[in-house]
């Protein structure tokens, strides 16, 4: 519930100051009294615009804040598809990568072909990079095609 006079409120009571003063009759109004009412006038002008300013700033910065609030929810849903989608690109990756490793270790050359044939592009690059590593005679090799590395302080950690 809105606090003070409403305009309307305030005219009333300007009116009934200015009835009061009539009735009295015999007491003039000095400039003293009439800078009064007139300051009086001013103040409560000056208190409605800045109410009227401070309701339309909040609607204004709810507006604002309703569209930015709106804009995070939008990148929040398109960064959730991206991981979702990044996810399933890994799990994919890695279930032919199983397939080619257990191809791979019975000896079967045609399923190990089959299995490189569902690679990615993307994949199939990091597979045969990780292949010229020589990862089952070479110690120092990376655990897959897939394994992160990241480099620290002492030197590459697996």
């Amino acid at each position: 519930m809105p606090e003070g006079l409403s305009p309307s409120e305030v005219g009333k009571e300007i009116r009934e100051h200015a009835e009061h003063l009539a009735e009295l009759g015999e007491r003039q109004l000095h400039r003293h009294d009439r800078l009064i009412s007139i300051a009086e006038a001013v103040l409560l002008a000056i208190v409605a615009l800045t109410a009227a300013w401070a309701g339309y700033s909040a609607a204004k910065w709810g507006t604002e804040s309703s569209l930015k609030l709106a804009k995070a929810s939008t990148t929040r849903a398109k960064a959730s598809r991206a991981y979702q989608l990044g996810y399933s690109t890994r799990s994919q990756d890695a279930s032919n990568f199983n397939a080619w490793f257990s191809a791979h270790l019975a000896g079967n050359r045609d399923a190990e072909r089959v299995a490189e044939n569902r690679f990615r592009l993307n994949y199939d690059v990091a597979f045969r990079a990780w292949v010229a590593t020589k990862p089952f005679t070479n110690p120092n090799a990376p655990r897959g095609p897939g394994a992160r590395w990241r480099k620290s302080s002492w030197g590459i950690v697996r």
